[in-house]
């Protein structure tokens, strides 16, 4: 692969990076380094240092990165020896804590870039040499990043919660992008409040419509509710609205809808008419996720409570029952090991891509309905399974809801993170020598 200009092949590697490689993980660049007669400290992290001549070629890596892109003078000056300095502190904490990387790992790493780049590891050398940087240099700078990487995950260590209503604003706040393109036909249940009503008029119909929802939501016919209790024109209608393109709703119906399924009903929603309850009959248009789902039941007997050949006995006794008549559900509830499911007859309710371990659902989804399995093994013990349904669902509101857990989560374990970083300069001696080094009292 021809390789033009520093710019390209920093390109390509950012692309092809881990994660914990993709901070400005680039290494001596081509351009010369300014001379220096006798190298000086430019400044000292705890019992190390960072030489100036570290800082002109950070300087320069930023230079051929997206990351020093418009920083010139003293903002580059000062953003290269912020790097140096926390690469040193974290390398320190990670000394002190046993947290090492090893030559292998790094191996890896290095073949995995080379190999996204089309390359096997002499041919990437060769292209890195060309362009002036060293395989040495860029190795430890992926060592450092790596180790970055691991201090990350273990200061998160499971500590990251997202709650619910978090992931709500989140999906509400993106609520015109998400529903782009959509219609629905609902049905709606308004209750009149409008701007200018005292105190108690709002309490009272924000709370005559949380009774009307908890009763339709109860099962109680949504038509037959509206007809009687609703304020709007559409009340006649059993509350249907028709078709409604969702650039033609009120935001606030838009936000409700963006976590919706069909066959939804939301929750009570506030606007300047009043409360309003929203049932979402149909959805067409839009970006939809349609995936396969089954609903399936299982015997476990597991391989943890019995030694593995007593377990493929009584399995494989449970099989010949089932093939002489015997009842799935009764058999599950007296034996099978998966005692949540045991006690609704081995239901495990509807299951999607992903969901269940590989063995499992490769069995489940060369199952034709209705029949049961042979006994099959996966890492809980034995199984016989027996597909009940089939279906195509909507699962957009569920991928749209593990993408905002995943974002939410990762922006919070960044903050934690930088907060981490902060202490650990606040903790530390820093004697910043060179000349524009020193920071604005930030951490990047």
């Amino acid at each position: 692969m021809a390789i033009s200009s520093i710019q390209s092949l920093t390109t390509t590697w950012r692309k092809c990076l881990p994660a914990a490689l993709l901070l400005g993980a680039f290494a001596v660049v081509s351009q010369p380094l300014q001379a220096v007669a006798l190298d000086q400290i430019a400044v000292v992290v705890n019992s190390d240092v960072i030489l100036a001549s570290e800082v002109q070629q950070r300087m320069q890596m930023l230079r051929a990165s997206k990351a020093g892109k418009g920083l010139a003078g003293a903002d580059l000056t000062r953003a290269a020896v912020d790097e140096l300095v926390t690469e040193r502190l974290q390398a320190q904490y990670a000394k002190e804590n046993g947290i090492t990387v090893d030559d292998a790992t790094v191996d890896r790493a290095m073949e995995s870039i080379a190999r996204q780049n089309r390359m096997d590891l002499r041919s990437f050398q060769a292209a890195l040499q060309k362009e002036g940087i060293s395989m040495t240099a860029l190795r430890e700078q992926t060592r450092r990043k790596i180790t970055a990487d691991l201090l990350r995950k273990q200061l998160g260590g499971g500590k990251i919660t997202v709650s619910d209503r978090e992931i709500d604003d989140l999906i509400a706040s993106q609520s015109q992008k998400i529903t782009a393109g959509e219609r629905y036909r609902l049905q709606h249940i308004l209750i009149t409040a409008p701007n200018g009503a005292t105190i108690e008029q709002v309490n009272a119909a924000r709370n005559k419509a949380e009774d009307l929802r908890k009763r339709v939501a109860n099962g109680e016919d949504f038509s037959s509710v509206a007809k009687q209790f609703s304020d709007n024109n559409a009340a006649n209608n059993g509350g249907d609205l028709g078709w409604q393109a969702a650039d033609a709703l009120p935001s606030s119906f838009v936000r409700a809808l963006s976590l919706m399924q069909v066959g939804d009903i939301s929750a009570v929603v506030r606007d300047q008419n009043g409360f309003h309850v929203l049932k979402l009959l149909e959805r067409e248009g839009g970006k939809r996720a349609i995936a396969a789902e089954s609903r399936v039941r299982h015997i476990l007997i597991s391989t943890q409570k019995y030694p593995p050949a007593e377990a493929k006995q009584k399995i494989d006794a449970i099989y010949q029952q089932l093939q002489t008549g015997a009842d799935f559900g009764q058999l599950a509830k007296a034996n099978s090991d998966d005692p949540g499911s045991a006690a609704r007859g081995g239901d495990l309710g509807w299951a999607k891509a992903g969901q269940m371990v590989a063995p499992f659902e490769q069995a489940m989804n060369a199952q034709a309905l209705n029949t049961v399995s042979q006994p099959f093994q996966t890492q809980f013990g034995w199984h016989i399974l027996e597909v009940l349904e089939r279906k195509q669902a909507d699962q957009s509101a569920d991928q749209l809801r593990e993408k905002a857990t995943s974002y939410l989560g990762g922006r919070k374990e960044e903050e934690q993170y930088k907060a981490w970083l902060q202490g650990l300069r606040n903790g530390a001696y820093i004697d910043y020598r060179m000349q524009g080094a020193a920071p604005h009292l930030q951490l990047k």
